[in-house]
């Protein structure tokens, strides 16, 4: 693998617990994830939370709403990476135009990522497509993820789901 090209950070998020939103659908929750400690260490005691700006933009907040500066969750959190935009395309859903692109992301082998994870990369979210251990040597991960529109934004306040965007 050729870690000079991992000039991106990164922000696994690991769904944690499922919630219930204003629309009554019950919705998971993500927390940030540090893949490189021990199993019982991974998820972190304190109280962070995916959550969006009034712009939809992904942010980290604590769990009584205040948001976590990006360069304080970059440093605790983050993992080095290669981002890079493969494909895009549009789709028309429920008489709405959305717009997608996936996008192929390298970094090295951690264990216990999953397609059930999310991304957090520049305030983006993406989901995880596939998750690839190249040559399955445990050296270098392919992940493939889609960024989607942010009308699916999750807002908390507390414990309790806000709803509003």
């Amino acid at each position: 693998m050729n870690f000079s090209k991992l000039r991106h950070r990164i922000i696994f998020l690991s769904p944690t617990d499922e919630i219930i939103n204003s629309m009554g659908e019950t919705v998971p929750r993500y927390k940030p994830f540090k893949p490189y400690l021990p199993l019982p260490l991974q998820m972190q005691k304190n109280k962070v939370y995916l959550s969006h700006d009034s712009d939809g933009n992904a942010i980290l907040t604590e769990q009584n709403g205040q948001p976590i500066a990006h360069k304080l969750a970059l440093s605790e959190y983050s993992v080095a990476a290669f981002v890079a935009p493969t494909t895009g395309r549009e789709y028309e859903e429920s008489q709405k135009i959305r717009a997608e692109t996936t996008y192929k992301i390298s970094t090295r082998y951690f264990r216990n990522i999953t397609p059930a994870m999310r991304i957090l990369y520049n305030n983006r979210e993406f989901e995880i497509v596939s998750v690839l251990d190249l040559n399955e040597r445990h050296e270098e991960l392919q992940i493939i993820a889609a960024e989607r529109n942010t009308q699916t934004a999750q807002t908390f306040n507390g414990d309790e789901y806000n709803g509003e965007e």
